[in-house]
């Protein structure tokens, strides 16, 4: 039996949408890493994790909200060894708010908050969440300092197949997670799926963001699915393993274990 691994998804978001979402973890046996942003969240999302079972938590500042209202926070939970990753932190210029527009301005706003984040990683030996929009040549820029960290996971990666192979030859520590982008039909997260080592793949749902498609509902190698929903579920790692498997021409059994064995040889430390 496959243990599916989601490595980014928001519990306090998600319990919002789905306040059963605890049941399917467990039911699906499913080991995860749960993101929050402010102390509040951190709150709800222990709590709900409690229903849940085994679960990692990560804990950053949020590149859409460079802000440093949190930082005292984050300090003492890496310093206390509360935390079992740092972010999703990074950098996003998508451009839907003035904030993430890539002006001077903005991107030393976003640098500050990220070298302050990177920093505690290297100083407390935890890995990093990333979070990249219209950013990947800053990836390049801090890789050496990332290469420093136990290790990188570049949530949701979007990015050319090269610029995955060319980062993780820089940075040997970096795990590339890919969600339902790769079962939507997304090129260029499939060729990077294609391109990449197995010990350097992990799966996430990020729910509840970015649902599978009504044009996905039939998976890869023709499995059902689930009918596309306006937010993504646990539901949806069997296709996202299926899909990227298929991507890769192997078992999905063989994958979703290389998987397990990737995102549990970051985290183990913690059960």
């Amino acid at each position: 039996m496959t243990t599916y691994t989601d490595a980014h998804f928001h519990a306090n978001d998600f319990a919002l949408v789905d306040p059963g979402f605890a049941a399917e973890y467990r039911s699906m046996g499913v080991l995860g890493l749960a993101s929050a942003h402010d102390a509040a969240g951190l709150a709800a999302t222990r709590r709900l994790l409690a229903e849940a079972g085994s679960c990692f938590v990560s804990f950053g500042i949020h590149p859409q909200l460079a802000v440093m209202d949190e930082a005292d926070e984050l300090a003492s939970l890496a310093a206390a060894g509360a935390i079992d990753a740092v972010g999703e932190c990074g950098f996003d210029f998508y451009g839907d708010a003035p904030d993430l527009v890539r002006s001077p301005e903005n991107e030393r706003g976003q640098r500050a908050v990220f070298d302050y984040q990177l920093e505690l990683a290297l100083r407390y030996g935890l890995p990093v969440v990333l979070h990249l929009r219209r950013a990947n040549d800053l990836l390049f820029e801090y890789a050496r300092r990332l290469s420093q960290l136990r290790a990188v996971i570049l949530h949701s990666w979007g990015g050319p197949a090269n610029e995955a192979l060319d980062f993780l030859s820089r940075c040997p520590n970096a795990l590339f997670s890919f969600g339902n982008a790769t079962v939507n039909g997304n090129k260029k997260a499939a060729a990077s799926v294609a391109a990449l080592p197995a010990t350097a793949l992990l799966s996430e749902t990020d729910a509840p963001y970015q649902p599978p498609r009504a044009s996905a509902a039939q998976g890869a190698a023709g499995q059902h699915r689930p009918l596309a929903r306006a937010y993504s579920s646990f539901a949806d790692l069997p296709a996202i393993v299926a899909t990227m498997a298929g991507i890769r021409e192997q078992p999905s059994g063989e994958l979703g274990e290389s998987i397990h064995g990737n995102f549990m040889a970051v985290f183990d430390h913690g059960l």
